[in-house]
Parts: structure tokens; C-alpha cells; sequence
């Protein structure tokens, strides 16, 4: 649904209100760099106004630098360097003042102006700018289990970024990263609010792999393939458990699961692979544990203090 709103009875013209319109969401994070914006039919459609003007809004747009256009792939957002301050406040004045003159025009007094203006601001804040929160490390499927919960924490989306792909989230508003890699992600993203946390394994999972002898058989089947070695070498770190590991991901492997399943004593499994590996087991011959990486509760009340609500 869009969250543009065109009023066909306003003084102003529609192509000027959609600019106008566009722009704010832009500066305000709804339209981030390198987002496609709608297609002129499809926007137009949408407002019941015609392509034509859709499409002379976006030049305009483009025309003055924030977005850029590519024949089969439309309108994208497009990086730029803000407006010097002096051009900022002068363009903002400007707006003011015929703002102002609308509102005298209206009959408002000073003080019915000032509330309105208090008023609007306040409900600016409540609905606050969208940011973007995203969740830095090297590792996608640990990723996302920190993101989702960050998320149900924080009562905002997340993102789950792979640190690979980190030049592309310079946007980012707030980013959070595991504190091995916390280092990586303030050289990049200079400019972005960040914040390291911690993270364990379930005390539940690690006594039942430290109560395990070392000639039994350790399973552990995750979704991919890189998460492996971080989750196995945790498990020995914090269990002292030093017998046979063997493991599968189930992106790569699903084939030979059924044999694998028959060769351990004890299964872990990450809740992207569960669900894949249910099919395979015996619920009266094998114990399965789920393994989640969990954020520290500590480091989830810091982010939370520190993430506008």
C-alpha cells in the first residue's frame, strides 16, 4: 500500500505534491540508497492519477540528484552529498514563510500557529523516522537468529546483513554485531550508531553435550554449511566435550541424512534445519536438542536503552 496521499483539490498540483511527498520519504529512510521505486503505471494506478505526471515527479527528482534512472530498471534512490547548511536553511525558511502565510491567511493567531507547529512535531517524533537496525556478522544463519530476536526485543525490524555484504548498509541508522567483529563494522560504517552484544549457547544444550562420554557420537545439523564450525568449536570450548562431531547441513546434504541421523547418540539441530530433519528421525531412538545462538540479556537491555523507542 503506498503511503503517499494526493489531495485532487489542494492549490497545489498533484506532480508538486508527489515531489514533495517523495522527497520527505526518502530524507526520512522510507525510500533507502539503491531502492527501486514504484513504476509510474504501477504509482499512478495506485493514486488514480496519471503516469504521465508519476513520471514527471521522478525527473524532477531526478533532477535534482536523488534518483537515478536506467531503461528497464526505473527509478532507484540514489546517493548524494547533503545540502551545505547554508542552502538547508535558506530553502527551509523559504518554506516556512509561505507556510506561514497560508496559516495567517487561515485566520490563525500566533499562538494557535505555535501549537500547531508543537503539535505536528510531536507527532513527527511518535511516528518516528523509520530506521534502519540491522545485524552485522559473518555467518547468515547466526545472523538471523540474533536479528529475530533483537526484533521481538526491540518491537522494530532487524535486518540480518552478512559482513560480506556490509558496504551496501551504509544507510543503516543502528547496526549491532557479535564482539569478535565489532571492530570490522565501525571502520565501515563510520557513520552508523554501533553497538557490539554477546552471545551464548542454551545452558540446557551445553549440560546435556558436557554429561556426554567421549565415545559417543555428537550430531549437529544446521542449514548451512559455515555455520558448522563456529557452533561446533563453541560446544567444545564451553563443554570440554572431546569426542566425535560429525555434521550436516541441510542445504548440502539432505540426501544422507537418514544414514547420519542412525550414527550419532546424541542430535543438535539449529531451528532453520528442524524442520527438514523431522522427517528422518525416530522419535523413541533419537534425542534431539534444538541449538540456538542466544543474545545476551545484558547486551539486549543495552541496545534496547539505546534504540529510540
Amino acid at each position: 500500500m503506498s503511503t503517499l496521499d494526493i489531495d485532487p483539490d489542494a492549490n497545489v498540483s498533484v506532480r508538486e505534491q508527489l515531489v514533495n511527498q517523495l522527497r520527505y520519504l526518502i530524507a526520512s529512510g522510507h525510500y533507502n540508497v539503491n531502492d527501486t521505486l514504484p513504476s509510474t503505471r504501477t504509482l499512478g494506478d495506485q493514486l488514480d492519477v496519471s503516469f504521465h505526471t508519476v513520471r514527471k515527479a521522478y525527473q524532477e527528482l531526478e533532477d535534482e540528484g536523488l534518483l537515478s534512472s536506467q531503461v528497464g530498471s526505473g527509478y532507484t534512490v540514489k546517493e548524494r552529498s547533503p545540502l551545505a547548511k547554508s542552502e538547508r536553511m535558506e530553502r527551509g525558511a523559504k518554506v516556512v514563510n509561505d507556510t506561514l502565510q497560508q496559516l495567517v491567511g487561515l485566520g490563525l493567531s500566533d499562538t494557535e500557529i505555535e501549537s500547531l507547529f508543537q503539535e505536528q512535531a510531536t507527532l513527527l517524533d511518535h511516528a518516528g523516522l523509520e530506521r534502519k537496525l540491522i545485524v552485522l556478522g559473518p555467518h547468515d544463519e547466526l545472523n538471523r537468529l540474533c536479528a529475530d530476536q533483537l526484533s521481538t526485543a526491540l518491537q522494530k525490524t532487524v535486518l540480518p546483513v552478512s559482513l560480506s555484504r556490509i558496504e551496501r548498509h551504509k544507510d543503516a541508522d543502528y547496526a549491532f554485531s557479535p564482539y569478535p567483529h565489532l571492530t570490522q563494522v565501525l571502520e565501515t560504517l563510520s557513520r552508523t550508531d554501533t553497538m557490539g552484544f554477546s552471545t551464548h549457547l542454551p545452558p540446557a544444550v551445553l549440560e546435556t553435550v558436557a554429561r556426554l562420554r567421549d565415545r559417543e557420537t555428537l550430531g549437529l545439523v544446521t542449514r548451512y554449511q559455515d555455520t558448522i564450525p563456529p557452533l561446533s568449536e563453541e560446544l567444545r570450548a564451553q563443554t570440554a566435550y572431546d569426542g566425535q562431531v560429525i555434521a550436516a547441513s541441510i542445504d548440502r546434504e539432505a540426501d544422507h541424512l537418514q544414514s547420519f541421523v542412525q550414527e550419532t547418540d546424541l542430535l543438535l539441530a539449529t531451528p532453520a534445519s528442524q524442520r527438514r530433519l523431522r522427517p528422518y528421525l525416530d522419535d523413541s531412538l533419537h534425542d534431539v536438542e534444538e541449538l540456538k545462538l542466544l543474545v545476551g540479556k545484558d547486551s539486549i537491555e543495552a541496545i534496547a536503552n539505546a534504540v529510540p523507542a
